[in-house]
């Protein structure tokens, strides 16, 4: 019995658009016959469209199936994808107290550096105050046992005129004071110096 694309097509529950995609020349010249101006598809061709359409169908569940996997993967790729970046912000906020406490941090040290320097500094001060004391002491009490120029120069010629008259190269005196004669020294020349 022989149906034509309309009646398959309700059959079928498709579009005759559809039906006429899956025949090609090689099904039109084996399973049609014309009768007017009406396509008739044998009960052979009715068979293999069937067919065809049972594979399309289960292609369609296969594509239905895997666009939901596709879809659930998708949400679990979006959940990922949120979990990374609620990850990323609290790593972000952590990173940016530890800068906060690194800045707190350097502003302390500079703060105990400066106070540091500020206790050198009055110690210093502190010490150039006693210094200049006892210096402008010793400074006073040379002023007032210093002898006068006059005695300055005579004391100056007298321990001239000693060193000259006791100065015998040839005699050494003693830790006692008693002088005995020094042994001869032996000439070196340019190259024992070193020795």
């Amino acid at each position: 019995m022989s149906l034509t694309i309309k009646e398959l097509a309700d059959e079928l529950a498709v579009s005759k658009t559809a039906i006429r995609k899956h025949m090609d020349d090689k099904f039109r010249s084996t399973y049609t016959i014309k009768q007017g101006n009406k396509i008739l598809i044998k009960d052979e061709g009715v068979d293999v469209l069937k067919e065809q359409f049972k594979n399309s169908e289960s292609s369609t569940e296969n594509s239905a199936e895997s666009n939901a996997t596709a879809s659930a993967d998708s949400k679990n790729s979006k959940d990922t994808t949120a979990l990374l970046a609620e990850t990323l912000e609290d790593q972000r906020k952590q990173i940016e107290e530890k800068d906060k406490q690194i800045r707190e941090l350097h502003q302390l040290l500079d703060q105990s550096q400066r106070l540091q320097l500020d206790v050198q500094n009055k110690l210093k001060q502190l010490q150039n105050k006693m210094g200049n004391s006892s210096e402008t002491k010793t400074i006073e009490e040379n002023v007032t046992n210093q002898p006068s120029d006059n005695q300055k120069q005579s004391e100056n010629t007298q321990q001239a005129t000693k060193v000259s008259d006791n100065y015998r190269p040839d005699q050494v005196l003693s830790s006692d004071g008693s002088s005995y004669q020094a042994a001869p020294r032996k000439k070196k020349h340019w190259w024992q110096f070193g020795r």
